[in-house]
């Protein structure tokens, strides 16, 4: 099993940014009718989710949340040496949308900028990430920020069948990592197993998918805009690999379930957390749920669990596990002791970037 250890970085702020929009459950499924509707609601368990409005993106929401904690926080801009952006959903192929986050937060030109190409895994690979790059840069401060828009933008009916019918809410995450000489040990494991990338998959976009003939586009629905989801092989993996790691990860550092104050899950849906749960022996009263109110918020879920949960609460210090799987197919677990005084309540934004270089920039 990898096992990544980091002694002298804490977590030192969590924020969370939502849309102002909030949609019911019964009005994306409205058009299968109230059988199939009420059935999703009780495996699936969600209530409603967030949704972004036409212009505003995952970026948009992470800029929200890393504002907020550059300022409750009174960090200095340029004390931050890394800012790393997760997402499925960037503003554009090139460049990296963390360079254009690294203008809007007005960070130092000493800063290094990443993004990583992940999902419902991205939390728990983007801390690896960020733990590992700062505890080898000689800044003080690192900016990781996690989310993606993946609501529906249209109605589409074979889109929902296609995707299991998890309804996907949007959100961001920014969360602040600093070096310490009185951090409490973190810990992270994590796994792959590409022979599942067509599990979950979207064809359209990439570079392979321009190499397609019209027959070839044809097949699998390769055509469609949004991914495809085998559910019953991301079901499987789900309630079989993942507490098999959790279980491996726990029994490492010499622990039971219960022995953790919080377990926070990647919300796919109720009926694979509880499933989980079980598995490794939680109590479920430890497993906090945010997909009653978010839905499924992909690589951001877990941060907007622990918003949804303790956020503006001073409850002291936590000592949590986190486990985020999905696409690709990725997981990881971590474990970390979070001060609960330092979870910023969430954040309701419809902003979006009126990106300059649209009207003003020349490339002749």
């Amino acid at each position: 099993m990898l096992i990544s250890t980091f002694n002298e970085i804490e977590i030192k702020a969590i924020a969370c940014a939502v849309p102002e929009q909030e949609i019911t459950a019964e009005s994306i499924y409205h058009e299968h009718g109230q059988e199939f509707t009420e059935k999703i609601k009780k495996t699936i368990a969600v209530n409603t989710i967030r949704k972004s409005i036409k212009k505003q993106t995952a970026s948009d929401l992470g800029y929200v949340a890393a504002k907020k904690i550059i300022d409750a926080m009174n960090i200095d801009p340029n004390a931050i040496g890394l800012l790393i952006f997760v997402t499925q959903s960037p503003d554009y192929l090139v460049p990296a949308t963390s360079c254009i986050l690294h203008k809007r937060l007005d960070l130092s030109l000493d800063c290094a900028t990443v993004d990583v190409n992940n999902g419902c895994a991205g939390y728990v690979y983007g801390m690896n990430i960020a733990f590992s790059m700062l505890n080898n840069l000689n800044c003080e401060y690192a900016m990781l920020i996690v989310g993606d828009t993946s609501s529906y933008k249209k109605k589409d009916k074979e889109l929902l069948s296609k995707r299991v019918s998890v309804p996907f809410g949007d959100g961001t995450s920014a969360t602040l990592l600093k070096k310490s000489n009185n951090a409490k040990p973190v810990e992270i494991s994590l796994r792959t197993d590409g022979g599942g990338y067509h599990s979950l998959i979207k064809y359209s976009g990439g570079l392979r998918a321009k190499t397609y003939s019209s027959n070839e586009i044809k097949k699998g629905y390769r055509k469609n805009r949004y991914p495809l989801m085998n559910g019953v092989e991301v079901f499987n993996f789900s309630i079989t690999r993942v507490p098999e790691q959790i279980n491996q990860f726990i029994a490492y550092q010499k622990k039971h379930a219960n022995d953790y104050d919080s377990i926070i899950l990647h919300q796919p849906n109720l009926l694979m957390i509880k499933q989980i749960a079980k598995r490794i022996g939680a109590n479920i009263d430890n497993v906090p749920i945010s997909l009653y109110k978010y839905g499924n918020t992909s690589g951001a879920s877990i941060p907007i669990t622990l918003v949804d949960r303790y956020g503006g609460n001073d409850c002291g210090e936590i000592n949590t596990l986190m486990c985020g799987f999905g696409i690709g197919l990725l997981w990881g677990t971590m474990s970390a002791t979070i001060d609960t005084k330092n979870i910023l309540p969430m954040l309701y934004s419809d902003d979006f970037y009126e990106d300059p270089g649209l009207d003003n920039y020349s490339y002749d």
